[in-house]
């Protein structure tokens, strides 16, 4: 019988999933406002948003979709994904947006998003979860074979 999914990778999951949806929104904001965002010249251009939220909605339905799978590589992929978007946000923000105030707590949110998502991978419940898949599997293909 297959087992449950723990909550901390059903969390990653939900998390994942509102990645892909935040780069559908901005996919469709940066069509939708094209011509404002050309006409005031925004630091960002439109083009440049809606591939960038192209490339995070795909890159999120990939994860969720290693992650229903339970490839062992999931993890990885996760945190690689975890780190690259927290970059990405930085890099907008300290190169293309204007100053904020906010700084300490922006700061503070990405430190604990970050960890929040290392705990889960760590966690003995996550790596238990995928590594079972890769055992079952393994069992399935040596057993078809005898």
């Amino acid at each position: 019988m297959s087992q449950s999914r723990p909550f901390g990778v059903t969390l990653l999951l939900l998390t994942v999933l509102m990645l892909s949806a935040w780069g559908a929104v901005r996919v469709a904001a940066a069509l939708r406002w094209w011509d404002v965002l050309v006409e005031f010249d925004a630091s960002l251009s439109p083009a440049y948003l809606a591939l960038t939220g192209v490339i995070w909605a795909i890159v999120g339905i990939a994860l969720c979709w290693s992650i229903i799978r339970r490839d062992a590589s999931a993890r990885m992929r996760v945190a690689s994904a975890a780190g690259v978007w927290q970059a990405h946000l930085w890099v907008e923000r300290v190169f293309f947006q204007s100053a904020r105030a906010n700084l300490p707590v922006a700061l503070l949110t990405s430190a604990v998003i970050l960890l929040i998502v290392a705990v889960i991978l760590f966690h003995t419940s996550t790596i238990r979860y995928f590594s079972k898949s890769e055992e079952h599997e393994q069992a399935d293909q040596s057993s078809k074979t005898v």
